[in-house]
């Protein structure tokens, strides 16, 4: 077994490019980092780091990275990997705040980096990967337009609102990073009389497949169906450019996982997240 680590989003996808489209749903959040990175949406000086886990016929046993500045992110592992990514990446990204994937592997991964690093670790949040069924539109008042470069500060104020209301990352998006984002024409708002009054985004689509998220309503604003009704329409706009659509939803959010149910997306596999401490 070796382990290929690489700031090259190209070189990454060339060795791993049938591993990943085996299961695009599954690494969604790989796929999506590595087009992020290759189409200089990093918006950071720090590059973003490739792993992939080879046996000794070149055969792809895993996956992982670490976007640039972010938390260490896990994809499929084959059993008896997870050490030495670990390793690996202790190497690299001394300085990560945690790491997220699959919950098994989560543990693992905590562990051994608890023993490499001399720090502690602590499981503190998890998420629920769904992926669209049958699209059900509900009914809001108001109606949806994308995001332009004038509403790049309330874009980024909102999407730091949901990190810290979530407890998700030590770090947010940059004004750089969203401004990128809008002019791909991938954030959109609902408003209500003309005043925005929720978010939502979808990732760059790879593979088949486009993640929506962030999705952010301010407390005042909630409970009339803005947040539902602009995740249906974002949800329907991908679909009619022939796309899969999923989301990620905190497992603790009963209200995010109740309404995103309530307009078809279904339940695909549960994600933990391990702070380093």
């Amino acid at each position: 077994m070796r382990i290929e680590i690489t700031t090259d989003p190209a070189e990454f996808r060339s060795r791993t490019e049938p591993f990943l489209r085996r299961d695009p749903l599954r690494h969604t959040v790989i796929t999506t980092g590595t087009a992020n990175s290759a189409g200089g949406l990093d918006g950071s000086s720090e590059p973003s780091r490739f792993l992939s886990v080879h046996a000794d016929d070149d055969t792809v046993l895993g996956v992982a990275m670490r976007g640039a500045g972010r938390d260490l992110y896990l994809g499929e592992l084959a059993a008896g990997c997870v050490d030495a990514v670990a390793e690996a990446l202790a190497e690299v990204a001394p300085e990560a705040a945690g790491v997220e994937g699959a919950i098994e592997d989560v543990t693992r991964f905590g562990e051994r980096w608890s023993a490499l690093r001399g720090v502690g670790h602590r499981h503190d949040y998890a998420s629920r990967l769904y992926r669209l069924g049958t699209l059900r539109v509900p009914d809001a008042a108001g109606s949806p337009r994308r995001a332009v470069e004038s509403d790049i500060e309330l874009c980024l104020a909102w999407s730091e609102a949901m990190r810290v209301e979530s407890g998700m990352g030590p770090r947010g998006l940059t004004a750089t990073q969203v401004g990128k984002r809008i002019a791909a024409g991938r954030w959109w708002l609902w408003e209500q009389e003309g005043t925005p009054v929720s978010l939502a985004a979808h990732q760059v689509p790879a593979y088949g497949w486009s993640r929506i998220g962030p999705v952010y309503t301010p407390p005042a604003d909630r409970g009339h169906g803005y947040a539902s009704i602009l995740t249906a329409h974002v949800a329907h706009t991908l679909r009619t450019k022939g796309l899969n659509v999923c989301l990620f939803a905190d497992t603790d959010n009963l209200t995010a996982n109740k309404i995103y149910q309530a307009i078809g997306f279904e339940p695909v596999r549960d994600f933990g997240h391990c702070a380093f401490t």
